[in-house]
């Protein structure tokens, strides 16, 4: 029968046998490294500069033009529904809730009145109503141009003629 210390001291033999083993795969791989950077004349200062140097955009940087910033085109803004009588925080009720309110059993004693919404969400949805319409203007000016350019490519270079004026008489007939 085998005995616990003769098992112990075959794994220590076994793990001296697998450093030894280790340690030739590592030294093998290494002399190919230092024959391929004498090969292309590489140093480690290279290499070190090679690593150092990270590919695409660095973590936690936006896009330059701020177009990470700036909200979806199709994005409304929604009225402040809930107000924290604390801090003064809003929610709009949309999304998860805030840490504020996200465990109030009764939302209702948060409720904002209809009228009586606090002035920095009133600043706030009048810029953006005033954002709306300065869009919705844009907009119809953008359709009329287009307009008149269709109607101009239809053309094909001619003028276009003048809307024809109604005769005021009957011609008589002579």
């Amino acid at each position: 029968m085998v005995t616990l210390d003769a098992i112990k001291l075959k794994i220590a033999k076994l793990e001296k046998q697998a450093v030894a083993i280790a340690e030739k795969q590592s030294s093998i791989g290494l002399a190919r490294i230092r024959d391929l950077m004498q090969k292309h004349g590489l140093s480690v200062a290279d290499i070190e500069r090679f690593v150092g140097k990270r590919r695409g955009r660095k973590p936690g940087v936006k896009a330059a033009n701020g177009a990470a910033n700036a909200p979806h085109p199709n994005a409304h803004p929604v009225a402040p529904k809930y107000a924290d009588p604390k801090s003064g925080a809003t929610w709009s009720g949309r999304g998860r809730a805030p840490a504020w309110i996200r465990d109030a059993k009764d939302r209702s004693k948060f409720l904002i009145a209809a009228g009586a919404a606090p002035k920095a969400a009133s600043v706030k949805t009048a810029g953006a109503k005033k954002a709306v319409v300065k869009r919705a203007a844009a907009k119809k000016a953008g359709a009329k141009t287009t307009a008149v350019k269709k109607a101009a490519a239809g053309t094909r270079g001619r003028r276009k003629a003048a809307p024809a004026k109604k005769a005021a008489a009957p011609a008589a007939a002579a």
